[in-house]
């Protein structure tokens, strides 16, 4: 089974803080238009450090 983050959007606010505490490069793309971010499946190895930094848990391990 592959895992990766998944990003709840009705918790997601966009703060950005998953994008810079993420030790891979381009897994989180930030949305503008709908303040949130979605992520790159393919690129994130589900570490899980972003689901400890979110303030809102919008992020989990699936």
């Amino acid at each position: 089974m592959y895992l990766s983050v998944r990003v709840d959007t009705e918790k997601c606010i966009g703060c950005k803080i998953c994008i810079t505490s993420c030790p891979e490069p381009n897994v989180f793309i930030f949305l503008p238009e709908q303040k949130l971010v979605e992520v790159n499946e393919s690129r994130c190895k589900a570490c899980g450090l972003c689901t400890t930094v979110c303030a809102k848990e919008a992020l989990k391990i699936g």
